[in-house]
C-alpha cells in the first residue's frame, strides 16, 4: 500500500519491511493491460472485419498502420450515435492487444468505460485533478516510477473515449505527462492517441459558466487541437442493418438538431418538434406509464428496468419523477440517513448539522436515502472500475443497515450481484468542504440528461415540462434510441429550447 501511494518501500522510509512475500504493484498494472487471452481476440478480428463498412475500414487501417510504424500522433474518431463508433473501437482494441501489446482503453465517464473492454475512466487513470479548472498547467499526478508510468510508457495507443466531455486541460495535462515519461520534448512525447466522440453533445459541465467559458474548456480550445488528425463515420449502421426508412429520417432530424439546423421562433427562441419525430405527451402521467406501461407486474424483471429510463435536464425533476413512481410501487420504504460534517472543525459553529442535512450538491445522494427491493438505481461514485462506475444502474435486492445488494444492470458485468458500502463524499463544488456519509446511489426510474450520456436504451422518454438549459443536451436525450417510435417526450406545445454552439461545430 505505501508502494502505490507514496512509490516508496517501507525500507526507503526508515521502516520494518514486511516478512511475507510482497506483490510488485508494478507488474499488477501490468498485468491488467495484458490479461487479454491472444488466440480468442485474434478470433474475435476475424470474425468482425468483414462487418466493416468503408469508412470504418479506413479508420481501422489508418490506427493500426500508425501502431505498426510507431509514428505517434493524435487522431480524432468524429462519429454521431448510431455510426459503429464503440464497435470499430472495440475491434482496434482487440487487434492491438492480440499482438500482445497495449492499448489502454479511458473514458470521460464511468459508463461510457464499461462498454470497452478493460475500460477504466480517464480521471482515475491519469490521476488527473479533481478541480481542473483552478490549475494553469495541471499534470496527471504519475510519475516515471509509479506502475501507471511503467504502462503509459509501454502503450502501443492511449484510446480515449467521448473525450468531448473532458476538459481541455485534461489533454494539457496528459501532453506534458507523456512528454515527462518519454523524457522527450515531441507531442505527447512520442506516443499514439485516439480521442473519439461526438461535438454535438455536452460540452466539459462548468458550474456558473457562460457560453463563451464552455467553449474555452471544450478540448477544441485546446493548442494541441492543430495537431489532430481528424478521422469521421458518418453512415449510421442502424438504419443500414435495420433497412428501415423511417429510422433514417429520425437519424437525419437528429443531425439537425445537433447542427443547429432546426428552425427557432425568433419570438422565444424555441423550435417546434415534428410530430414524426416522436410521441409528445401533454402531461407527465402519461409519459410515465408509455415509459413504464404496467410498471406494477414489469419491474420485477430486470431486463425490461435495465431497457428503460426517463431523462430531464434538471434534478429537482428527476427527483420528482423518482419519487412519484417510486409511491405506485408496493414493498417496504427503507430510510438511509447520512453523517454529515465539516472538514474544518472551525466552520462547525457556522453550518450546523441540520443545515448540512438540507444540502443537496449534485453528484451526491441525499440526507434521506429512501429505497424499496427491486427498484432501479444508479451509482454516483466509481467504487471497482470498470464493473462499478460512476453512471453504473443497479436494481437492489437486499436492503441492509451497512451494505446493499444489488445487481447490475448494464455494461460488460450485468446481471453480477454487488455490495455497496456508504462511503465518504466530499462535494467539490462548494463554497465550505463538507463530507457526507452515505451509500452513493439514486433511484434511476428517471435520471439527467448529462448522466445519461453514453447509455443507449430501448425506450426512452424525455420530460421538458422545463426546456434544456446547456448546450447539446436536447441532442443527447433524443439520441439515446435509434427510433422515433421509442422516444416519448413531453413538452408543452411541442416546444422547447435546443442550445448549440455553431462555432465548437466547425
Amino acid at each position: 500500500m505505501c508502494l502505490k501511494i507514496a512509490h516508496k518501500a517501507l525500507s526507503q522510509l526508515s521502516m520494518i519491511s514486511p516478512d511475507r512475500p510482497m506483490h510488485d504493484l508494478m507488474d499488477q498494472e501490468l498485468q491488467r493491460e495484458q490479461q487479454f487471452h491472444c488466440d480468442e481476440l485474434i478470433e474475435f478480428v476475424q470474425s468482425n472485419i468483414d462487418k466493416l463498412n468503408d469508412q470504418q475500414n479506413y479508420v481501422y487501417q489508418t490506427i493500426l498502420q500508425a501502431v505498426s510504424d510507431n509514428t505517434g500522433g493524435i487522431y480524432f474518431l468524429d462519429a454521431p450515435g448510431g455510426t459503429g463508433k464503440t464497435f470499430i473501437i472495440t475491434l482496434i482494441l482487440a487487434a492491438i492487444r492480440s499482438q500482445k501489446k497495449i492499448a489502454l482503453a479511458l473514458a470521460s465517464s464511468g459508463i461510457a468505460g464499461t462498454l470497452l473492454d478493460g475500460g477504466r475512466t480517464a480521471h482515475s487513470a491519469l490521476k488527473l485533478p479533481l478541480n481542473m479548472q483552478v490549475s494553469e498547467t495541471p499534470t496527471c499526478n504519475i510519475s516515471r516510477n509509479s506502475a501507471m508510468g511503467k504502462v503509459l510508457k509501454q502503450a502501443a495507443i492511449i484510446l480515449w473515449n467521448e473525450c468531448t466531455m473532458a476538459n481541455k486541460k485534461s489533454l494539457d495535462a496528459l501532453d506534458r505527462t507523456m512528454k515527462d515519461l518519454h523524457g522527450n520534448q515531441q507531442l505527447f512525447g512520442g506516443a499514439l492517441i485516439l480521442l473519439s466522440g461526438d461535438f454535438r453533445q455536452t460540452l466539459p459541465i462548468h458550474p456558473r459558466s457562460t457560453p463563451a467559458d464552455e467553449i474555452n474548456a471544450c478540448m477544441k480550445s485546446s493548442a494541441l487541437w492543430r495537431f489532430v488528425k481528424k478521422l469521421t463515420l458518418n453512415v449510421n449502421m442502424r438504419v443500414l442493418l435495420q433497412d428501415d426508412s423511417s429510422a433514417h429520417q429520425f437519424s437525419e432530424q437528429l443531425l439537425d438538431i445537433g447542427n443547429g439546423k432546426m428552425q427557432i421562433d425568433n419570438t422565444n427562441g424555441m423550435i417546434t418538434l415534428p410530430e414524426n419525430f416522436c410521441t409528445i405527451l401533454q402531461t407527465k402521467e402519461e409519459l410515465v406509464e408509455c415509459v413504464f406501461p404496467n410498471i406494477i407486474q414489469n419491474h420485477r424483471s430486470h431486463d425490461w428496468l435495465a431497457e428503460r429510463s426517463i431523462l430531464a435536464p434538471k434534478n429537482i425533476h428527476v427527483n420528482a419523477m423518482n419519487f412519484q413512481i417510486q409511491e405506485k410501487l408496493p414493498g417496504e420504504v427503507i430510510t438511509y440517513k447520512s453523517i454529515d460534517s465539516v472538514m474544518d472543525e472551525d466552520d462547525a459553529v457556522n453550518y450546523p448539522i441540520e443545515f448540512l442535512n438540507s444540502l443537496e450538491p449534485p453528484g451526491t445522494p441525499p440526507h434521506l436515502l429512501n429505497l424499496k427491493v427491486g427498484l432501479p438505481t444508479i451509482l454516483l461514485r466509481n467504487i471497482n472500475p470498470p464493473k462499478m462506475c460512476n453512471g453504473t444502474r443497479l436494481v437492489t435486492k437486499k436492503l441492509m443497515p451497512n451494505l446493499i445488494e444489488a445487481s447490475i444492470l448494464n455494461g460488460k458485468a450485468k446481471g453480477e450481484n454487488v455490495l455497496i458500502p456508504r462511503i465518504p463524499m466530499i462535494p467539490t463544488d462548494m463554497p465550505f468542504n463538507f463530507k457526507r456519509l452515505q451509500f452513493p446511489v439514486r433511484l434511476s426510474f428517471a435520471m439527467t440528461i448529462n448522466k445519461a450520456q453514453g447509455q443507449t436504451f430501448q425506450i426512452c422518454g424525455v420530460n421538458l415540462e422545463e426546456s434544456c438549459f446547456s448546450r447539446g443536451q436536447l441532442y443527447v436525450a433524443c439520441s439515446r434510441v435509434a427510433t422515433a417510435h421509442r422516444l416519448f417526450i413531453h413538452a408543452p406545445d411541442s416546444k422547447t429550447k435546443n442550445v448549440v454552439y455553431q462555432n465548437v461545430l466547425d
